[in-house]
C-alpha cells in the first residue's frame, strides 16, 4: 500500500497521508483506503483538493449511493452539500429551519439506520471550517459490544430496534415535518446487535435514532439506549475530529457512531461535502 498509517487511537481509526485522491489514484490504492475503513472504523485522509466530480467517482469505485432523506424524490446530486448557509452563500440564522434540525446530528447517531437502503460507508469533505468547535466525534460500537459480559450481550441479541429519523430530531425539540415526511418516514426495524457482512465483527448498534426495542416500553427503551450510548462513549473509545479544509473522512456505520460538536453557526461558515455507500443487500428488487 502507499499509504503511511497514523493510529487516531489505541483501538480504531487512522490517519492515511503519502497519496492525492482524485480520478488518478489507482484502483488497488483506492481498495487499500476502504479495507482501512473496514479495519480501523474511520479513516483520515488530510491535505486534499477534491472536486464533487473527484468525490462521486471514488465513491462510485464501491457502488451506488444513498439518496439522502430531504432528495427523496427527486433527482439528487450524488454528492451533498451539508452547511450553514443559504442559496446566496449568507449564513443562516440559528433558528433557521435547516440549522434547527440539524441541532440533532449533536446526538450520537448512525447513518441512515431510519431508511432502507441503509448507508455502509460515509465520506465528509471539509471545504470551510469554523475556528473552533464543530468537531466531528466517533465510537466504536465494535468494541462497546465487546467490552459488555456475557450475560448482558445474552440479554440484548435478538433484540430489534426501531429507528426513526423523525424520533431523534424530536429529541432536540425540531417537530415542523410536512405530513408528507411523516408519512415517508415510518420507522425501521432492524437488529440491536448485528455481525458486519464483510469482517463478520459483531457490533452494537445503538443510536439516537432508536425510538423502540422489542418487549420495552418507549421510556425503558430512553433509558437503556441512553446507557447504552453513555457506555459505549467512554473517553478511551472516542476519536474527536478537529477539521481542516481539505480533509476527507470515511467511516463505516455497521462498526460506528458519531456526533457532531456545537460552533457558532450563525456567525462563522461552515460547508462539507458528503455522500454515503447504499447497502445494496437491502435494495427493492427490480
Amino acid at each position: 500500500m502507499g499509504w503511511t498509517e497514523r493510529k487516531l487511537t489505541e483501538g480504531f481509526g487512522v490517519e492515511l497521508t503519502g497519496q492525492t485522491m482524485g480520478p488518478g489514484l489507482p484502483l488497488a490504492e483506492r481498495r487499500a483506503v476502504y479495507d482501512a475503513v473496514l479495519h480501523y472504523g474511520v479513516v483520515i485522509l488530510p491535505g486534499q483538493d477534491l472536486t464533487d466530480g473527484d468525490i462521486e467517482d471514488f465513491a462510485r469505485t464501491f457502488g451506488p449511493t444513498v439518496i439522502l432523506p430531504h432528495r427523496i424524490g427527486e433527482e439528487p446530486p450524488a454528492v451533498e452539500t451539508l452547511s450553514n448557509l443559504d442559496a446566496d452563500g449568507n449564513i443562516l440564522p440559528a433558528d433557521s429551519m435547516i440549522n434547527t434540525a440539524s441541532k440533532a446530528n449533536e446526538l450520537w447517531h448512525i447513518d441512515s439506520t431510519y431508511q432502507k437502503p441503509r448507508a455502509t460507508v460515509s465520506m465528509l469533505y471539509g471545504v470551510a471550517i469554523p475556528p473552533a468547535g464543530g468537531n466531528t466525534e466517533f465510537c466504536d460500537v465494535r468494541r462497546a459490544w465487546e467490552a459488555l459480559s456475557p450475560k448482558e450481550q445474552a440479554k440484548l441479541e435478538g433484540l430489534i430496534a426501531s429507528h426513526s429519523i423523525i424520533h431523534s430530531r424530536e429529541l432536540t425539540g425540531f417537530t415542523d415535518w410536512p405530513d408528507e415526511y411523516r408519512a415517508m418516514f415510518q420507522p425501521i426495524d432492524r437488529p440491536l446487535v448485528r455481525a458486519h457482512e464483510e469482517t463478520g465483527r459483531k457490533a452494537l448498534l445503538t443510536a439516537s435514532h432508536i425510538e423502540k426495542l422489542t418487549g420495552y416500553s418507549k421510556d425503558e427503551t430512553v433509558a437503556l439506549v441512553a446507557d447504552l450510548i453513555a457506555r459505549a462513549t467512554v473517553p478511551e473509545n472516542v476519536y474527536s475530529h478537529r477539521w481542516s479544509a481539505g480533509d476527507f473522512v470515511m467511516w463505516d456505520n455497521r462498526s460506528l457512531m458519531h456526533r457532531g460538536r456545537p460552533y457558532e453557526i450563525d456567525t462563522h461558515p461552515r460547508v462539507l461535502r458528503t455522500i454515503r455507500l447504499m447497502d445494496v443487500a437491502e435494495m427493492e428488487p427490480a
